[in-house]
């Protein structure tokens, strides 16, 4: 096992066609999601032994979650079920009319990610990994907000790289007021962070790039990302930094672009030994990780999107022929 992903699996309900939005759509499709469960299965796609550790409601929905996961090989031991609350849920579409961005609705009240507790959370398992990977949704829920930080102390201890996806999804909190106080609090203990600029424009309330990221920069930090959708990213490490432009493609919808960008991303820190001091692999990383998120939103989303390595690599590969 090389990276445990925190947080949760949900059900997604998106129109059958794509395109339409929620208000238009005759028929709906289920479809596995979650941001944390499309992580773990965009590793495992990248040839990354992932695995998901949250639970989940012991209802049809929580079941058809595991099984989709175990599905695409990533590990489920630590996937609990309980009968406290039901599987979280969520209605997510992309408009032609709105550039195909992705839009959510959700229906969470207390879904069964938010009762993962601290003393589910195993130190003798957890250190096995070499990275872990979070959001900010487990703050949403007082157990699981509680159970994120045993997790995060447990990694802390043992030298695991802990990365912050902080992925906002504003309706969990009370107030986005709470929300914002919350996402800021994980900034302190990672080493990674990745986050879109709607995202870093809501923590810091700067629309200028460079200043909202000097407000959340900590010294801890090895690496933060700003993603910037088509635009591609923009990197900091300690002593580098720099742009890496997007891929022009055919979009779908954008629902899954993030974290497949987040697993590429991972994948890329576990090979060899990285040096994010260099500014020549970064491009390369956040190439890589541009072009995963650009074949993801060239289908309809999120999980059955997601690209290979493979995949990927023949993506560039075209790309280097036709330059």
């Amino acid at each position: 096992m090389q990276v445990v992903c925190l947080g949760e699996a949900i059900i997604d309900f998106m129109p059958s066609k794509a395109g339409q939005s929620l208000k238009d759509a005759p028929l709906l499709r289920k479809v596995a999601g979650g941001a944390t469960a499309n992580v773990t299965v965009a590793l495992a796609r990248l040839g990354v032994k992932a695995a998901f550790l949250g639970k989940l409601g012991d209802d049809p929905f929580g079941h058809f979650l595991k099984e989709t996961l175990q599905a695409n090989k990533v590990d489920v031991s630590h996937v609990l079920l309980t009968r406290e609350a039901n599987t979280g849920m969520s209605f997510a579409w992309a408009e032609a009319a709105a550039n195909n961005e992705a839009r959510y609705l959700f229906v969470r009240l207390e879904a069964a990610d938010r009762k993962l507790r601290p003393s589910e959370i195993d130190p003798d398992w957890l250190k096995q990994a070499k990275i872990l990977q979070f959001g900010s949704l487990p703050l949403a829920g007082e157990e699981s907000k509680a159970a994120l930080f045993t997790a995060l102390h447990y990694a802390t201890t043992n030298n695991l790289l802990t990365c912050y996806d902080v992925n906002m999804r504003l309706p969990a909190w009370p107030s986005p007021e709470i929300a914002r106080a919350d996402m800021l609090s994980l900034l302190t203990e990672c080493d990674i962070v990745k986050l879109n600029r709607h995202e870093l424009r809501f923590l810091t309330g700067e629309s200028e790039l460079l200043a909202g990221i000097s407000q959340i920069r900590q010294a801890r930090h090895k690496l933060l990302i700003v993603t910037l959708d088509r635009d591609g990213c923009y990197y900091q490490s300690q002593t580098q930094a720099g742009f890496v432009p997007g891929f022009a493609v055919k979009v779908v919808d954008t629902v899954g672009a993030g974290d497949a960008f987040m697993a590429a991303m991972l994948a890329g820190l576990l090979a060899n030994q990285p040096d994010l001091e260099d500014k020549a692999w970064l491009e390369e990383l956040c190439r890589f990780a541009n072009a995963a998120g650009a074949l993801t939103v060239t289908k309809a989303g999120a999980i059955p999107a997601l690209p290979t390595r493979p995949q990927i690599n023949r993506f560039l590969k075209s790309l280097a022929l036709t330059s």
